[in-house]
């Protein structure tokens, strides 16, 4: 009830009745599932060449990883049988789907890893025993944030084939987003051992030397692996400079999927409807300190001090309900939480002219801006990362050094305002890849390493 409370302050009842709807559709989801026990799901036939592993829930609450995943998957399905091993409800769930049965069976507990230090034995032990009952020949490890460097290079020195897939930088550091605690600011890989012990030290405490023995293992796994998957060049390429010891068996760049109510949507230009009014200017995505919070509420105040400024203020996502309260209090229309896939739809009915893509951290590819790009709703983004690299050579938004902070933002806003600023138009075609391009490049590569490509 408490959180409920703390939800409605934060986003009103529209936000919390799309959270509640979110969950519904998350049960109707398995309610076309059987559950079986281990044995029979064993007993169901063909065996499943790819096993896919996921640290968290396949559920959108939890992140980008497990909603492109989910995307992805329900294409798969539709081309070969599927296999996966994730949380759900306190359990190691694994499902599989094959010729339209989908089935899944409970092979044990789960608890979220809250010390980077812990051994997950008991983890790898059911990731192993999920391998035997599928019969799979190939593990895709679905983002490596949650499992040590050091477990996951056991596994792809034994066994099955072992494809990495990576969202983020858990193989250079525990906190994958390298947003330095408690300043909530980006380290800029930091290397200094102090600086990184003082950062980790806030959340965990781990002895001398973890961190250096951490990238060592990670430098380690990415030659080990049977192939590495990025979901941009840019992560490819920042890996290749963190890692410069690491000799890649096979490296694939595969873009994810957003998702995406009604199909594939493509962009329209920017700016082709007229405003009438202020300038709309929407936060978008989760409403977190290292997606930008605190720099949309210094935005804020920045603004705040001069009311006669044409500006209306929103914010599409839900996230920590504190921050959501003050941003509301500074004068900001919090939406709240959307269903996964239906930015695109809210932007356009709430009539956003610019969404903001705050991250003080690089993102490896940027979801919500596949959705804004779909909308047709043009970005103010920092320059860093992969949202920079997509912005500066498709056009369609502006860039702002990460170091001008809100007040390079600011900047801009007001340029905008008085028509000194001009967005260039969306020089692209589709909005992001389709759910299924990013399912046949995958069956490709795993056709490739299993010996059965045409």
């Amino acid at each position: 009830m408490r959180l409920a409370w703390d939800l409605l302050r934060a986003e009103g009842p529209r936000g919390l009745g799309a959270r509640l709807a979110d969950r519904f559709d998350e049960l109707r989801r398995r309610s076309v599932e059987r559950t079986v026990s281990p044995e029979d799901l064993t007993r169901a036939g063909t065996p499943v060449p790819v096993l896919d592993v996921l640290a968290t829930p396949l559920a959108p609450r939890w992140g980008g990883i497990p909603t492109q995943l989910r995307a992805r998957l329900m294409e798969e399905a539709r081309l070969r049988p599927t296999a996966l091993l994730s949380p759900e409800e306190g359990q190691w769930t694994l499902r599989t789907s094959h010729g339209g049965l989908r089935q899944r069976a409970r092979l044990g507990p789960w608890q979220p890893v809250t010390d980077p230090a812990e051994s997950p034995r008991a983890a790898i032990g059911t990731l192993l025993e999920a391998v035997r009952l599928v019969g799979a020949r190939l593990v895709n490890v679905e983002g490596v944030s949650g499992w040590p460097p050091g477990a996951l290079l056991a596994l792809a020195k034994g066994g099955p084939k072992v494809v990495i897939s990576l969202h983020d930088f858990a193989l250079f550091c525990p906190r994958p987003n390298l947003v330095e605690e408690p300043l909530f600011r980006f380290c800029n890989y930091s290397r200094d051992a102090d600086r990184c012990r003082t950062c980790l030290s806030a959340s965990w405490s781990l002895p001398e030397g973890f961190v250096e023995r951490w990238r060592a293992s990670g430098e380690e796994l990415l030659s080990s692996a049977d192939a590495v998957v990025y979901p941009s060049e840019f992560l490819r390429r920042q890996h290749a400079t963190l890692f410069p010891g690491a000799r890649p068996r096979q490296e694939r760049v595969i873009a994810p999927p957003a998702p995406r109510e009604g199909g594939v949507a493509l962009s329209r230009p920017a700016g082709d409807t007229e405003r009438d009014g202020p300038l709309h200017v929407a936060f978008v995505g989760a409403y977190r300190p290292h997606k930008g919070a605190l720099v949309f509420e210094e935005l804020l105040r920045r603004f705040q001090a001069n009311r006669a400024r044409p500006l209306r203020w929103s914010i599409l996502g839900s996230g920590d309900p504190t921050l959501l309260v003050r941003a509301r209090r500074l004068g900001a229309n919090v939406v709240g939480h959307y269903k996964a896939g239906g930015l695109t739809r809210l932007l356009r009915q709430e009539r956003i002219d610019i969404a903001l893509l705050l991250s003080v951290w690089p993102e490896t590819f940027g979801l919500t801006l596949s959705e804004c790009r779909a909308a047709g709703v043009p970005v103010l983004a920092f320059a860093h990362g992969a949202i920079g690299d997509r912005v500066a050579a498709e056009g369609g938004g502006i860039l702002v050094p990460p170091d001008q902070g809100a007040a390079g933002v600011e900047k801009l806003l007001l340029g905008l305002v008085s028509g000194e600023v001009a967005i260039p138009p969306f020089r692209g075609g589709e909005a992001g890849p389709s759910a299924f391009h990013a399912a046949s490049e995958r069956i490709s590569l795993y056709d490739a390493l299993l010996g059965e490509a045409n």
